[in-house]
């Protein structure tokens, strides 16, 4: 149970990184400022508590180079640092291709959800919301037709709730044994 004591503020740190890819997006103040404090404080976190968890598997090691890696290739790249071309791309589509073969479908799979039936329909129809208007909204944005920034914004808060209620939905208990 100590390790999963720091997934809400991942989770937090992950919302504010939204909302700064969001701001930037959309041309609004603070959007380097939030984009900088979600990608490090995600980077620390993750890092703490992989130092923390007490048997460490292969696994654990590529989670951890995936997060690090795409954490610094985000910063490098929105801020400009500098260019290296897709080197980095190409290490993030490796570490993930074996996260995706070594664990992925198994992670999804094996997620339960607390009994509230409500919330489970309500959090569903939201994941379809979510997508609709996020990949709707960018589509109208990049196409300049009306709308488009209502619908981005709206899906990239939806998006945001998710995440907040994803952790509340799902039933650690189980996750803890697997």
């Amino acid at each position: 149970m100590k390790i999963k004591i720091l997934t809400f503020p991942l989770r937090l740190s992950v919302i504010v990184l939204i909302f700064g890819a969001l701001f930037k997006i959309m041309h609004w103040p603070f959007a380097n400022n939030l984009m900088l404090i979600g990608a490090v404080s995600l980077a620390i976190l993750y890092t703490i508590r992989f130092i923390s968890k007490p048997i460490k598997f292969l696994l654990d090691y590529v989670k951890l180079a995936l997060v690090l890696v795409w954490v610094f290739n985000y910063l490098v790249g929105a801020f400009h640092i500098f260019y290296v071309p897709y080197l980095f791309q190409i290490l993030l589509l490796i570490l993930f291709i074996y996260w995706f073969i070594v664990e992925g479908p198994v992670y999804i799979k094996n997620r339960k959800f607390t009994k509230n039936r409500f919330l489970k329909v309500f959090y569903k129809i939201l994941i379809a919301l979510t997508a609709f208007m996020v990949f709707f909204g960018l589509l109208f944005k990049i196409q300049h037709w009306p709308y488009g920034s209502l619908l981005f914004v709206l899906g990239i808060l939806s998006l945001n709730i998710l995440l907040f209620l994803d952790y509340f939905l799902i039933d650690r208990s189980q996750l803890e044994k697997a």
